[in-house]
Order: C-alpha cells, then sequence, then structure tokens
C-alpha cells in the first residue's frame, strides 16, 4: 500500500511555502496520486488539516475499498458546486490551482462559487512528489516494462513483408491485455519504411516492404503504473546508411545511461546523448528531448531535454530515447525505462538493442 497521510503532509509542506490555505485538483492522475481513487470523475481538496474527495453516484462502490485518508462526498450535481455547498473551503483565503491542468470552466465555476478567495497558480507541485518513486511504484512500473518486453518479443513473429502498420498495431493493444496490462500507456507507433522518419507518426495502412526499417513505440498500464519502449527493427538485410544510423543511436543511448544518476542536471544528460550524435554529423535529425519521466502518467516530471531546469533525483523513473529521423528515408529510435540511483540508474526494460533483423 502506498503512504497517502505521507504524500498529503509534504503536499502540505509545498502549501505552507507558497503560502496557500489550500489546493484544489481535478487532474484525474493527480487525484489518484493524492488519494488512490482510479475513476474518471473527482475532485481533491487538500487544507491544512483534511482533506476532501468528491465524486458521483457512479463510484459510490468503488470509493470504499479505494480512498484513503480522504472523506468522501457522492452528489448527481457539479462537484465544485457540492464543495462550496459543503463549505469544504470555509476559511481559505489562499487556494492553489493547478494551471497547467485546470479547464477555464472549472476555474470560472471555483470564482463563482468562492469568490471572496484568491486563487494562486501552482507549477510543480504535485508533480514534483509524484516524480520521486516509492519501491512500491518501481515494482509496478517494471511489472508494466515486463509486460511490454514480452509483447516486443511476440511482435517480433509478425514483423514481416506484407503486414500492415495498423494491423501491427491492433496486435501489440491485444497482446498487452493478454499478458495483464489494463491498457497500452498510448496509442502504439507502428511507422515502416520512410514513414519511420516520423517520430511520433501514427501507424497506417502501409504494408512494410523487405529492407525497411520498423520503429515500434508502445507502453502499457499496469496497476495504475506505466511502462514505454522503443525499439527500430529491419525487415530483411539493413542498408549501409541503416545500419551506421542504427549504430550512432545505439552508442548515444547508452553513454546516457552510463551518465544518467541523481544530482545531476536533465539538460546534462540530454547532452550527452546530443552531444555524441552531433559529433557524428547528424545534430539537426535529432529534434526532441532525451526523454521524460513515466508513472502514473506516459509523460511527467522531470522533462529531460536541452531546456529542462530540472535535477535529477534518486527515485526519478524516466526514459531514456535518443533518435535519427533522415527525411524521406528512415528514422531510428532506442527507448529504455530507467530508474535513478545514487551513483547510477537501473535500467528496467531487458529487450535487446542490438540491431534484430526479420
Amino acid at each position: 500500500m502506498f503512504d497517502y497521510k505521507e504524500r498529503i503532509r509534504q503536499l502540505r509542506v509545498g502549501l505552507e511555502k507558497k503560502k496557500c490555505d489550500a489546493i484544489i485538483t481535478s487532474f484525474m492522475p493527480h487525484v489518484r496520486y493524492l488519494t488512490g481513487f482510479s475513476g474518471s470523475n473527482g475532485l481533491c481538496i487538500v487544507t491544512h488539516a483534511k482533506v476532501f474527495f468528491l465524486t458521483d453516484f457512479r463510484y459510490k462502490e468503488q470509493i470504499r475499498n479505494e480512498i484513503s485518508c480522504s472523506r468522501s462526498f457522492i452528489t448527481s450535481g457539479e462537484l465544485i458546486e457540492k464543495a462550496a455547498e459543503e463549505k469544504l473551503l470555509r476559511g481559505c483565503r489562499r487556494i492553489g490551482v493547478e494551471k497547467e491542468y485546470l479547464p477555464l470552466a472549472q476555474y470560472l465555476d471555483l470564482r463563482r462559487q468562492f469568490g471572496s478567495a484568491r486563487f494562486v497558480p501552482t507549477v510543480e507541485c504535485v508533480e514534483l512528489l509524484a516524480s520521486v518513486k516509492s519501491k512500491d511504484e518501481i515494482s509496478r512500473v517494471a511489472k508494466a516494462v515486463a509486460i511490454t518486453d514480452g509483447v516486443f518479443g511476440e511482435i517480433l513473429k509478425i514483423v514481416k513483408p506484407g503486414i500492415s502498420e495498423l494491423d501491427v498495431s491492433a496486435e501489440i493493444s491485444y497482446l498487452h491485455k493478454r499478458r495483464g496490462a489494463e491498457k497500452d500507456s498510448f496509442e502504439p507507433i507502428v511507422v515502416s519504411g520512410p514513414r519511420s522518419s516520423l517520430p511520433h507518426g501514427r501507424p497506417s495502412s502501409k504494408k512494410i516492404k523487405r529492407g525497411e526499417l520498423v520503429t515500434v513505440d508502445m507502453g502499457c498500464f499496469y496497476n495504475g503504473y506505466c511502462s514505454d519502449l522503443t525499439r527500430t527493427v529491419a525487415v530483411g538485410k539493413p542498408s549501409e546508411e541503416a545500419r551506421k544510423i542504427y549504430s550512432i543511436v545505439l552508442e548515444a543511448q547508452q553513454k546516457a545511461i552510463d551518465f544518467a544518476r541523481s544530482g545531476i542536471g536533465a539538460k546534462e544528460l540530454d547532452g550527452v546523448a546530443r552531444g555524441h550524435i552531433r559529433s557524428k554529423g547528424y545534430g539537426k535529425y535529432f529534434g526532441h528531448g532525451l526523454g521524460h519521466g513515466i508513472g502514473l502518467q506516459i509523460h511527467e516530471f522531470p522533462r529531460v531535454s536541452a531546456r529542462s531546469a530540472h535535477t535529477l533525483r534518486s527515485g526519478n523513473v524516466i526514459t531514456v530515447e535518443p533518435g535519427i529521423y533522415l527525411p524521406g528515408k528512415f528514422g531510428v529510435r532506442i527507448e529504455d525505462d530507467v530508474v535513478i540511483r545514487e551513483g547510477m540508474c537501473e535500467v528496467l526494460t531487458k529487450a535487446p538493442k542490438s540491431l534484430i533483423v526479420v
């Protein structure tokens, strides 16, 4: 079980620093992080004295087994209206709201219901807490990673000339659930040949051809926590250029993994992989960040990019995913999930990384 009381305690420390009397969130990954609720509609209010949770009738039975450290309310109306009716923010003058996730309609409702309060935008409040994973959280991510590793092994059996990208994508989703996942953590990316130069290309009806590279990016949720894996494989004998690019990307990724540890800047880690790719003359073909945090969401803090201001901490779970994308030709990306530790990182992903020819 997760220690929700400790999470709330740490959040309250953050509220004190921001001189806030309370924080209110309806962003469901954060609601789940603070309360344990896994449904799709909820509101969490944390004051310095109490924790309140509100949802609708659909989850009346569910919350009996899930909610921790909260006084719960069920309503058939709007959650913010119910919070006002119950006077849950009585005495709160400065209320933190998550500007990154708060819809305008909800903000206007808050202003209407709690007009005398001042709403303070909070940034990286819950996010920073959630970015440092507990042992139990890491074990859930590791299980999700193991499921996806297994699916990749099965997918290699069907990636061949004549099968469409969409067919491979559908098989990934099916196999994830067959192996115990709740669902995909994002729509699987399967792009082949010239389309593999699209970093986030959606799978199409294009059929895979012999001699092409195929990039597969996939992940799943297990018990609320997710995985993220990318591999690029060759269908038939790859060209010398493809082998060269693959080797550069693999070297860049390994250099970053060897360098990753607590206390270094995320920007610095990005620079290790980016510098290697640039030194080989392909810097302009690596346009995205090196990675991102994963957990209850597929993209979490810390961001690992050339513009990141974050310092990596022990317990962060991040992706390391450099790539080179040559427009009109092909692309290569290799991605693993790693846990940041003191002095090193632990690689959770076990899928092979040498260039696989199927």
